[in-house]
């Protein structure tokens, strides 16, 4: 039987990051063959991984990459099952391995990002898979966003946290507009108002005739149970509908620095000092645990 020696123990967790007890019954159990116990470990990790994977998680972070240019940005949701995970380097690592994979291809949903082999020879999933064995944590990747305009105007934020996030695509009809700091500093200002105000639209005319229909029926059934006249609620509803618009819609809602200014105002404003449109295309936000 192959001597099991402090040295090849070592090793073997440092290749793996199993623990040493681990990596010492690995070798022992392969003769001391380092690609063997390597294996050895990778089937029991995945093993230990497929049971934690049931365990769900509802902490982790947002991670965010922007390209020098501003053209390309790339937001993801990696969840884990305590914050005490989140915040290790191992995680940390994991999730900027899983954006950067993201700056270099666009993927039509998690699974096949999740499918995708990554430069280290491994799949994503296989990444995250060998990550949950090592921490003994379920890690998940729930969402991922990906803007790539052409014109380096996309924006985004990370809450100091990393709890929450935004991604955004801002135009402009004179491009020639996008360097200035004006510009940039608009849209490092809606980055942070999608953050903090989360609406769910951009502006009125997004949202779903279901969803309105069923904002009308709570508010008829608010008004009847007040006691409202039949006749008088079908004159109230469109009111409270202009509310909904106000938190739901970006481009109604105030602006978190000034309450006396809406969204849409901020824009136009801009617009007007730099001598051009100025429109958002698209926006993202991701919240853990919503």
């Amino acid at each position: 039987m192959a001597e099991i020696t402090a040295a090849k123990v070592k090793e073997l967790r440092e290749r793996t990051g199993s623990g040493m007890m681990d990596c010492k019954k690995a070798l022992a159990e392969t003769g001391g063959d380092m690609e063997k116990a390597i294996d050895y470990l990778r089937e029991k990790g995945l093993a230990k991984a497929a049971k934690k994977a049931e365990r769900t998680a509802s902490d982790g972070k947002v991670f965010h990459i922007l390209s020098d240019d501003g053209a390309l940005g790339v937001m993801i949701e990696l969840n884990s099952e305590t914050d005490f995970v989140a915040k290790t380097d191992e995680f940390i690592d994991l999730g900027t391995k899983i954006a950067a994979q993201l700056t270099h291809s666009n993927y039509s949903d998690v699974t096949a990002l999740l499918e995708s082999k990554h430069e280290s020879g491994s799949s994503i999933q296989e990444l995250i898979t060998a990550i949950i064995a090592k921490l003994g944590e379920n890690i998940v990747l729930k969402r991922f966003a990906r803007y790539d305009s052409g014109a380096g105007s996309i924006f985004h934020y990370i809450h100091s946290n990393n709890k929450v996030g935004s991604l955004l695509e801002l135009d402009a009809e004179n491009a020639g507009v996008k360097s200035s700091a004006e510009f940039k500093e608009l849209g490092h200002e809606i980055c942070m108002q999608i953050a903090a105000a989360n609406p769910s639209y951009l502006v009125p005319e997004d949202v779903p005739e279901d969803v309105l229909d069923r904002e009308r029926a709570v508010y008829r059934q608010q008004l009847l149970d007040e006691g409202k006249p039949a006749d008088k609620i079908e004159k109230i509803i469109p009111g409270k509908l202009r509310k909904y618009y106000e938190t739901s819609c970006l481009m109604e809602q105030e602006y978190i620095r000034d309450t006396d200014k809406k969204v849409k105002e901020l824009i136009a404003e801009v617009g007007k000092k730099l001598g051009t449109k100025i429109t958002i295309k698209r926006f993202e936000r991701f919240a853990i645990g919503e």
